[in-house]
């Protein structure tokens, strides 16, 4: 074979192996591009899902208020939802077993503070009240992206002596006493609790809390003894003692910021809650 003709033939073979290498990186790299968007798709998707089209969401033992679309409208209706004389509350939630934030009082106050920050531009500060709530943790929380704020508008002139929540009763007291603050109400609660207690037979729960002044082991001895003080109350009025138990957190789980003296009233309680039979 003539020297001409083994360089064309050479020629053609790596032509060959050039248009069949090329074509087949070709394939392989458009495969992988086809597969890349499909993997985000795929995510954003679980994740929206996750959250229910909730606009603002919390995840495990973190702080940071996520948000997402409508984040917008669902701040100016909150804004919306109260007149020139109240106080939007905004109360963080959180779970027994998250860890607390570093440099807070606990993970729901740090909650409510994220939360607050987003209503810069749309309410002035001093507007704002800070609350916090441990709560049940959803079966899915850890994993899962959840709810952690609540919104409500208060009058700032307000300071219940009995709150009622969806879940529990909080009964406020004095600065370091025992004995709860006496007002109407409070006694109207109490009697219609005992009431309820006698005739259903319901177990009962009672917490005692306190604001973080004095020592640790103080305050759970405070805390023990203001829900000591509402048990008895309720024992007196033919309650059994035995449907009701007392335990105490003292300062572990503020419901406000102790940095202020309504922070302090808010957090010296005791909550009652009825247990499930």
């Amino acid at each position: 074979m003539s020297f001409p003709l083994k360089l064309l033939l050479a020629i053609v073979v790596w032509l060959v192996f050039y248009l069949l290498t090329f074509n087949g990186c070709h394939e392989a790299l458009c495969h992988a591009c086809d597969e890349a968007p499909q993997e985000i798709t795929e995510s954003t998707d679980a994740n929206r899902a996750a959250v229910a089209d909730s606009p603002l969401y919390f995840k495990w033992s973190d702080t940071e208020a996520y948000i997402s679309t409508g984040i917008e409208a669902f701040l100016r209706k909150q804004v919306l939802g109260g007149d020139s004389l109240q106080l939007l509350e905004i109360t963080g939630l959180y779970f027994e077993g998250e860890k607390a934030a570093a440099g807070s009082e606990n993970l729901g106050l740090a909650r409510a503070k994220e939360v607050a920050r987003l209503f810069d531009g749309l309410l002035d500060s001093t507007r704002l009240q800070l609350r916090a709530r441990q709560v049940k943790a959803p079966a899915d929380a850890k994993s899962a992206p959840f709810e952690g704020a609540l919104f409500e508008w208060v009058d700032p002139k307000a300071q219940n002596s009995v709150e009622q929540l969806d879940d529990r009763v909080s009964i406020r007291f004095p600065t370091g006493s025992a004995d709860r603050v006496y007002a109407p109400e409070v006694d109207s609660f109490l009697v219609k609790l005992a009431e309820r207690l006698r005739s259903s037979g319901q177990p009962l729960r009672i917490t005692g809390h306190t604001d973080n002044t004095g020592s640790a082991e103080q305050n759970i001895s405070l805390g023990l003894a203001r829900a000591e003080a509402i048990k008895q109350f309720l024992v007196k009025a033919g309650v059994s003692a035995s449907q009701v138990t007392t335990d105490s957190k003292g300062d572990a789980q503020p419901v406000a910021s102790n940095a202020t003296e309504e922070g302090r009233y808010q957090n010296r309680r005791v909550e009652v809650r009825i247990e499930p039979q």
